[in-house]
């Protein structure tokens, strides 16, 4: 069994009494320690300080404020946290500006087990890398970046993942993404050797994106983020002009190849 301390601890916010007891069981075990609960977000900050998650389960409508404003100061105070938004809909609109704000990743009610044990997967597996990469020392901390990237995702917490990955490489991240007309304006305006583009991404999804970035003048290299995308997708994206894929969850050695290689060519 998992020690105690190697578990990610997470806190819960939801008004449902019911949601917080069922996120409860579900949550605690062998990977994670449910540390609170929370009806509100009156004390949220005090608790984070208090409690120390790596992890925040974070309902959208709560009786006191909104779950948007509350991941905003969330994500300015403790940007090393990962918040999941829980929400009643699939909303568009929503998660465009909840993956713009920060967020980790999305819970929808009503939900399955399946769903909470897939998600919260994810993002445990984005979070325990990027301890690991806190850790490493940079080796191009006094050294110059060989290469510069822009990277696009909804995931603020990939994102990061991603940054590390490629500091720790010695490419520099001059730019991020959480949609892929943004992608696009920003490979534009950078011009940089490479971006890193997620299939999956509001306003814009990643091979739109790719398409516009393909007609431009510029000597940017794309690599694709994937998790779902079919085969026909990736010949799909190949067609217009990706070099390669990266397939989430990854590991920092295989996007370390991955990238090198791309580069190299």
């Amino acid at each position: 069994m998992m020690q105690t301390q190697n578990k990610l601890r997470i806190l819960i916010v939801d008004d449902s009494i019911s949601m917080r007891t069922i996120l409860r069981a579900l949550l605690n075990n062998d990977d994670y320690e449910v540390v609170g609960d929370l009806s509100s977000g009156a004390k949220l900050l005090f608790n984070i300080a208090k409690l120390n998650p790596h992890i925040i389960c974070l309902d959208y409508h709560l009786p006191d404020t909104d779950g948007l404003s509350l991941l905003k100061e969330i994500h300015k105070e403790y940007p090393h946290i990962a918040v999941v938004m829980i929400t009643g809909n699939i909303n568009h609109t929503l998660e465009h500006t909840a993956a713009e704000a920060g967020t980790a990743g999305f819970i929808h009610k009503p939900f399955s087990q399946e769903q909470i044990i897939t998600v919260l997967q994810k993002v445990a597996h984005t979070q325990r890398l990027l301890m690991v990469a806190a850790r490493k020392i940079n080796p191009f901390v006094e050294r110059p970046y060989h290469a510069k990237a822009v990277i696009a995702d909804d995931s603020q917490t990939l994102r990061r993942l991603l940054t590390a990955i490629l500091t720790h490489m010695g490419v520099e991240v001059i730019a991020e993404a959480y949609d892929g007309k943004q992608a696009a304006e920003l490979v534009s305006k950078h011009k940089p050797d490479i971006v890193c583009l997620d299939f999956e991404m509001p306003v814009m999804n990643g091979l739109e994106a790719l398409k516009i970035i393909h007609k431009q003048d510029t000597p940017t290299k794309t690599v694709m983020i994937t998790s779902t995308a079919s085969r026909e997708m990736l010949i799909r994206a190949t067609k217009f002009g990706a070099k390669g894929y990266i397939i989430k969850p990854f590991h920092p050695d295989k996007v370390t190849q991955t990238i090198s290689q791309i580069l190299a060519q």
